[in-house]
């Protein structure tokens, strides 16, 4: 049910003692402003750990979860790649019934491309809103795992709805965003316990598998027991190379501007001014303006022939060096992982996700991958989500993970 800022506030503050659940921060944290002042951090931001709560208040809009006995909108630190502290945004969705022992089991959910315009943000989603097409089913689908007893948290990312540029698609950045989710959750209600797993879908892929293996290093007070990735982004730098040789208008290329926009704040050898044509100048602040809807419109990113947008002297090297730097092939890992793929999705190339799984049992990781047939790449959502519910139970459960590197399982043809 929704609560009153003094419910709230007492709910944060709910006597430790009595549960035995140890506290992830000394104070109740500060209520924070109403509106879009909630998303401007104080300036000088005060010095606080990743994952400390600068602000919370209850959550009653739509992007609050049915199920869950309390919804709460958060402030947080986390630390950006250049290593600045900066403030991200994210919500809290707190399950009803009896707390276990040792707290609230937490699932830390990644999202997919919305966009960089404010709008675009998760946690100011409502019916109205220009991704709810996107983000409304996906609360829906979370909203199961609240009613199945998780606490189920969600970053906005650093610089969606907060000031600064989105590093879309740079998986240290994003990872923390998800990791210090789960403190700052903590921070806001002790209940929450501190084991977790980490899922998200497309650029949320790509994220959970940069969280799951940075979590055990960067939050070594917590307990990570696995990452679901469902369609992660992945092998971009041949995707924007070949972006080069497209001659006809092309849906996907909004992607390659925010992927574009993000790298360059991030590597000041990646200039767009130095890659994209003049064709392309009154597009740049749609980047800003639109969500992923707008930008795939004639009149946008998906109305240019991405051969033609490119200068004739662009030089791609540096965005396919910081591309390949984020690969999530790359990377290793700790704890079990499941990841899923549809066989009929346009926008993550089943080819990509076969290629990661690949790179994935080459490193032993214990690794779980299923391919969704005839699955599209939202469309693949729903049963994924209801596989992977099995699975994270059991991860809960202590149970063993396996993995299926042995078999030939394959997502393209």
């Amino acid at each position: 049910m929704l609560r009153s800022q003094t419910a709230f506030a007492l709910a944060a503050a709910v006597s430790l003692i009595a549960t035995g659940v140890p506290a992830a921060t000394a104070a109740s944290p500060s209520a924070g402003p109403n509106g879009a002042a909630f998303y401007v951090p104080p300036s000088p931001l005060a010095p606080g750990r990743h994952g400390d709560v600068i602000w919370a208040r209850p959550l009653t809009t739509a992007a609050a979860l049915p199920h869950a006995a309390q919804n709460s909108l958060v402030l947080y630190h986390t630390t950006s790649v250049d290593g600045r502290d900066v403030a991200v945004s994210g919500t809290v969705a707190v399950p009803a019934g009896t707390m276990p022992a040792d707290g609230w089991p937490v699932i830390s959910w990644a999202h997919g491309t919305t966009g960089d315009a404010p709008s675009c943000t998760p946690s100011l989603d409502d019916a109205t809103a220009p991704e709810h097409w996107y983000l409304g089913p996906v609360d829906a689908l979370l909203d199961s795992y609240v009613a199945h007893g998780y606490a189920v948290v969600q970053t906005d990312y650093e610089g969606q709805g907060t000031p600064g540029v989105h590093p879309y698609l740079v998986g240290v950045a994003e990872g923390r965003d998800v990791v210090d989710m789960v403190r700052a959750a903590r921070g806001v209600n002790p209940r929450i316990g501190r084991r977790f797993v980490v899922m998200g879908h497309s650029q949320g892929g790509q994220s959970a598998l940069f969280a799951a293996s940075l979590a055990p290093s960067w939050t070594p007070e917590l307990m990570l027991l696995g990452g679901v990735a469902l369609a992660p982004a992945s092998h971009l730098g041949p995707w924007l190379r070949g972006l080069t040789q497209r001659q006809e208008p092309y849906l996907g290329f909004g992607f390659a501007a925010l992927l574009i926009r993000g790298y360059a704040s991030i590597d000041p050898a990646i200039r767009a001014d130095r890659l994209l044509a003049d064709a392309t100048l009154p597009l740049q602040s749609q980047l800003t303006d639109r969500c992923v809807l707008g930008l795939i419109k004639p009149d946008s990113w998906a109305g240019l022939p991405p051969a033609k947008a490119f200068r004739a002297d662009a030089d791609l090297a540096p965005l396919v060096r910081q591309a390949d730097a984020n690969e999530p092939g790359s990377l290793s890992y700790s704890v079990p992982l499941l990841m899923m793929q549809g066989t009929a999705d346009t926008t993550v190339a089943p080819a990509s996700t076969d290629l990661v799984r690949g790179e994935l049992c080459a490193k032993q990781a214990t690794l779980t991958y299923r391919a969704l047939p005839g699955a599209t790449h939202n469309g693949m959502l729903p049963d994924a989500f209801a596989a992977a519910q099995p699975w994270i139970d059991a991860r809960f459960a202590g149970t063993a993970a396996t993995s299926n590197c042995a078999d030939a399982v394959k997502a393209a043809p």
